[in-house]
């Protein structure tokens, strides 16, 4: 019988920070689902860094229909931890480690609950997919939509994404694009006026990026009030290169996090983006990794999520998920033991109590659409 807390103990004590290969953990992830009875599909690839990297589909049962358990096996760094944030404990009915809330604490959980069923008692497939890089742009996700054969083989249509919610039904989160506008000058001592500074081009792109966040936080006509807060995010970044005051800086970077909200014009808020970069006379880049996601609240699954954890009230939630990019493919529903608010934290943690919660959780859905 599967004990979800020494499996999230036994995840933890793999460093899988989202810079580092995951293999080692993806490993001990196929090695349960196999266990388990779960026919297994690796989708490797290299990262732009040249790491390798493991998503892992697994699944049991044939046919349409079914339902998948979404999880991703990599973490952020882990900084300023009074212990080895790679070595678990549990003290005060709390398990600790990075990633024991977001989100191996959630990945044994699917593991515990899905043991019981057998192939023969499945009118529809379970699956499991574990990715990789979910942090850092949900590229394990992209590959799986793309390339494994079994996640596409059948008509599946509804997926549950495990991450932290205390098992709250969320049935929507924003989206996400990332912008970097490059200016290019000159480096020389300032005082010569041989150089060309490239913070000069780069200051009239920043009034407008500046224009665009103040409208995106107080002109109702963006808004949305189901999220918390209710405009999309638009943090600006800006760098140098930290030159010293007496030398013009030869390069300069503003970046934009934007996570745009549901039914918003994003292409007339990347156009004037656009428009801004070539009166400047710099170069710029925009990358979707993905729109928001929002399922209905009368969908099945949001109605079955709703009565398996006894709730009367879905949510939103102002981050992103691999549901950024499996959004497109089936209606989802974000549910998962931990409290967000200790994800990425020094010291993360995870109540005890929130294990069997996600597996009566996760089985009870299993048996609403795959017994």
């Amino acid at each position: 019988m599967i004990d979800a807390v020494e499996v999230t103990k036994d995840l933890i004590r793999f460093n899988s920070v989202s810079s580092h290969s995951n293999k080692a953990v993806s490993d001990l992830l196929e090695e349960h689902l196999s266990a388990l009875g779960f026919q297994t599909e690796r989708v490797e690839y290299n990262d732009s860094a040249g790491i390798n990297k493991v998503s892992l589909v697994g699944r049991k049962g044939r046919g349409d229909g079914g339902i998948a358990l979404l999880g991703h096996s990599d973490v952020v760094p882990a900084e300023g931890w009074e212990r080895d944030p790679f070595e678990p404990w549990i003290e005060d009915g709390r398990l600790y480690g990075r990633g024991s809330c977001d989100m191996k604490g959630s990945l044994a959980c699917m593991l515990a609950a899905v043991e019981e069923y057998q192939v023969s008692d499945l009118h529809s497939p379970i699956y499991i997919v574990y990715t990789a890089d979910e942090e850092v742009g949900c590229q394990g996700a992209s590959e799986v939509m793309e390339r494994s054969r079994l996640f596409n083989e059948y008509n599946l249509k509804y997926g549950i994404i495990g991450e932290p919610t205390l098992m709250q039904v969320v049935r929507a989160h924003k989206g996400m694009v990332t912008i970097r506008a490059v200016a290019e000058g000159k480096a020389a001592h300032s005082s010569t006026g041989m150089g060309r500074n490239a913070n000069l081009s780069m200051i009239p792109f920043l009034v407008e990026m500046k224009a665009i966040y103040d409208e995106l936080t107080t002109n109702e006509i963006h808004f949305d009030h189901e999220f918390e807060p209710p405009f999309a995010d638009w943090n600006i970044g800006i760098n140098d290169g930290g030159m010293p005051l007496n030398v013009t800086a030869p390069e300069c970077v503003c970046t934009v996090n934007y996570r745009p909200m549901p039914n918003q014009d994003q292409e007339s808020l990347t156009t004037r983006v656009r428009e801004a970069a070539g009166r400047c006379g710099i170069s710029v880049t925009i990358r979707k990794t993905g729109d928001p996601f929002v399922t209905p609240v009368d969908s099945e699954v949001i109605q079955a999520a709703l009565q398996a954890t006894n709730s009367e009230q879905t949510h939103t939630v102002p981050y992103g998920t691999d549901g950024l990019i499996f959004g497109s493919r089936m209606d989802l529903v974000v549910v998962g033991p931990g409290d967000i608010q200790q994800a990425h934290t020094v010291n993360e943690w995870m109540d005890l109590g929130q294990f069997q919660l996600a597996i009566d959780t996760y089985r009870t859905m299993i048996e609403r659409f795959c017994l």
